[in-house]
């Protein structure tokens, strides 16, 4: 990605372990899901075992972090997530960081062992997003587009 910097990271040591990062090819043989996290839009993609490209899912419109917590749990179920991938805002304010993680955490815990959750610089992809929504013709606001795009981001950036 022409120079933009990438964070891949599991939880911090203050969090429940984490395993570090996968090889490129563990990435490509996992499910994993991708979240464009906002306070009441959240958006969602789906990357398939064996693929290496990801889909643009779903927008979570909710109203509050409770609910946000138990249909991102379910959406995880459903789709037999093995592995989340969370955008982390890294600006100069951290704030937003800071929220990010500790929503992912509290998520975390709320869906229970066995999935693996990484976290993502997400910088640039909400305004890559915009720009492919521009080109395009989507109706729609571009959260989930972000999240594919955080998914793929972190496909290309595994080793």
């Amino acid at each position: 990605m022409g120079g933009q910097s990438c964070l891949i990271t599991g939880m911090s040591k203050a969090e429940p372990s984490t395993p570090p990062p996968p090889s490129r090819a563990q990435a490509i043989a996992m499910t994993l899901v991708g979240v464009d996290w906002g306070a009441r839009r959240i958006g969602l993609a789906l990357k398939p075992a064996g693929q290496d490209w990801a889909l643009p899912l779903a927008v979570l419109v909710v109203r509050d972090e409770r609910q946000a917590i138990e249909e991102l749990g379910q959406m995880l179920e459903c789709r037999g997530a093995e592995g989340i991938v969370v955008g982390l805002p890294l600006h100069a304010d951290p704030s937003q960081a800071l929220e990010v993680r500790r929503f992912a955490r509290r998520a975390r815990t709320a869906a229970g062992p066995g999935r693996r959750w990484f976290f993502i610089d997400e910088s640039l992809t909400s305004y890559q997003a915009e720009s492919v929504e521009q080109a395009g013709s989507r109706q729609r606001r571009s959260d989930d587009l972000a999240a594919a795009l955080i998914l793929e981001t972190f496909i290309e950036q595994c080793r």
